[in-house]
């Protein structure tokens, strides 16, 4: 066995253990700060698609549709969004709006095949004036997500887009009226114009 000496002491072993345990609590910790750090990281996508469905489930929870339409499941219409739609599968599936359970329905074509009470899609042109279209004055919610255009697309009922770097949407109260909605006073006071 070697000595060890530091200053003309001798080390022994309860000094060895001590410096091997803070090696591997440090090394730990840089493999902590270097790595995942616990879980995968979000994309911007996700991140947007997060906060999307978080403003949803708060359109379907917070204003009112006619009587009509609260028999069976409350549907939210998803077209155009993969991510969202199964973002939204995954955390709010299992909630209800009022006795209504929610479902989430995935339109591949630009036509709301069955009634949903929310409608969201991110086409534009065409395919969103037929998917609009589709609804005819049925009491559908139809949120678009048009940033670019000068103002909100032509039958829209919410529209999302960014301002100072963060989602927001904008409201088409006579839309609203128009599809016989009733908008929620927390939902008009987020509302913004641009």
């Amino acid at each position: 066995m070697h000595k060890v000496e530091i200053g003309n002491r001798p080390l022994n072993n309860s000094v060895w253990v001590f410096l091997a345990g803070i090696a591997i609590v440090a090394g730990l910790g840089l493999a902590w700060i270097q790595g995942d750090q616990g879980g995968p990281k979000l994309d911007s996508a996700d991140t947007i698609a997060i906060t999307k469905a978080s403003f949803l489930f708060q359109f379907a929870r917070s204003n009112d549709w006619p009587q009509e339409t609260k028999e069976g499941n409350f549907k939210i219409g998803i077209h155009g969004n993969r991510i969202l739609f199964d973002f939204l599968v995954e955390k709010y599936s299992s909630q209800s709006i009022g006795s209504q359970m929610l479902e989430m329905v995935w339109y591949e074509d630009a036509e709301m095949t069955e009634f949903t009470h929310i409608l969201y899609t991110e086409s534009e042109g065409d395919d969103l004036a037929d998917l609009i279209k589709s609804t005819g004055n049925q009491p559908v919610m139809v949120v678009t997500s048009v940033n670019g255009a000068l103002q909100m697309p032509k039958g829209a009922v919410m529209n999302f887009l960014i301002q100072s770097s963060k989602i927001r949407y904008e409201l088409d109260m006579d839309n609203a009226v128009l599809r016989g909605l009733i908008v929620g006073n927390r939902i008009l006071s987020w509302a913004v114009t641009r």
